[in-house]
């Protein structure tokens, strides 16, 4: 088999393995836009290596403008998928119209002119400019990036780079012949390398963006969206190692609302749910960022205040049992939420949450002895 048969074998290869890896992704792990469009990127990267093998052993100039048009299909599709899954906005026109323009420009070049200069500049070219756009719409904004977006960056700017250099090295080109070597040097040497990284590096985003959603899943309670109890537990431990650390104050609230069972009993699950979802979202609006709130079960919740003592803390749930009251949800009557809170400070011999729950949960049934809806600080239980 020869140098170029080998060559195209293993970018096509490449590219059937990828689509079937994110499309399997796509279809059972979330069904997430932009694992869509990385799957018909790939899969347009199918065609193009088949119409590429065509027109090279066929010489047909027509597979060469079908080569073109579905590599700047496939690198736009690759550009929009990052897009996506970045959370910036697409225009799908700012991506379309300059990619037909180019296309229009690749038919009239090869197929007109047979202008092979022309051909390997103005595809390189754009296919170039579109992965360091890709590479500068993976950069996260609000976070370091994770290992797999740090190689995937890494490869598309090689990407970029294998690409804008042989629309350099094709303005050496001056026969059919000459000039020819370094552009295909580059060609063979560096593409199946990169391309073949940046397919793996895709692959292995996804796969990090799946663990991470499993993870969170595994920390998080459904109905609500707040941390569970395993997920509350782990930010607890290190909530109390911070404040050790620092000395600073950390306070814990445990809190219901009164009379829930009743409430599930006269108007039914779907208002209890109702209920748990508006009532962890007030609490979630209540507190601070970097504070925490997870839901311990049943209609139980419990908060984590850092830098707050037992006072400070019962304060903030002063304000919240005033505001439970007013809450408006389908299905539930207003005025007919109430909620109780126990509130325990961090103490030096505290090792974990469970010793601040034990406070926490005793001042939580004073409340609920002295009559319910009210805030009940530990030390004065």
């Amino acid at each position: 088999m020869s140098g170029p048969a080998i060559l195209l074998s293993l970018l096509f290869g490449t590219a059937v393995v990828t689509t079937i890896a994110l499309a399997i992704a796509f279809a059972h792990f979330g069904r997430q836009r932009h694992v869509l469009t990385w799957t018909a990127s790939y899969g347009a990267g199918i065609l193009q290596w088949l119409a590429n093998a065509a027109g090279f052993f066929l010489q047909s100039a027509a597979m060469f403008i079908v080569t073109g048009i579905t590599l700047i299909v496939s690198a736009s599709l690759l550009a929009i998928g990052i897009r996506q899954r970045s959370g910036r906005p697409v225009n799908i026109m700012a991506f379309a119209v300059p990619a037909t323009v180019v296309c229009v420009a690749i038919a009239v070049a090869i197929g007109v002119f047979g202008n092979q200069i022309m051909q390997g500049m103005i595809i390189p070219t754009y296919v170039g400019l579109l992965l360091l756009v890709s590479a500068a719409s993976l950069w996260p904004l609000d976070r370091a990036m994770t290992p797999p977006e740090k190689a995937l960056f890494a490869c598309l700017i090689l990407f970029a780079l294998c690409q804008l250099a042989l629309a350099v090295s094709a303005t050496f080109i001056r026969s059919a012949t000459e000039g020819k070597d370094l552009y295909r040097n580059i060609l063979s040497l560096g593409m199946p390398t990169i391309y073949v990284g940046t397919a793996i590096s895709a692959v292995l985003v996804v796969a990090g963006d799946l663990a991470q959603q499993l993870r969170s899943q595994m920390r998080h309670d459904s109905l609500t969206e707040v941390l569970n109890r395993r997920g509350l537990e782990e930010a607890a431990a290190q909530a109390i190692a911070q404040a050790r650390r620092h000395d600073r104050p950390l306070s814990l609230v445990i809190c219901d609302l009164d009379g829930f069972k009743a409430l599930n009993d006269t108007y039914g699950h779907i208002a209890g749910d109702h209920a748990l979802k508006g009532f962890a979202r007030l609490l979630t609006l209540a507190v601070r960022r970097g504070d925490i709130v997870g839901r311990m079960g049943g209609d139980e919740f419990g908060l984590l205040l850092q830098d707050s003592d037992a006072q400070a803390a019962a304060d903030v749930m002063e304000r919240v049992r005033l505001e439970v009251a007013h809450l408006s949800l389908p299905r539930v009557p207003d005025g007919t939420l109430r909620a109780s809170f126990g509130v325990a400070a961090l103490l030096a011999d505290d090792r974990t949450l469970e010793d601040m729950v034990h406070r926490a949960d005793a001042a939580l049934y004073t409340a609920k002895k002295l009559g319910k809806n009210r805030v009940s600080i530990a030390s004065a239980a």
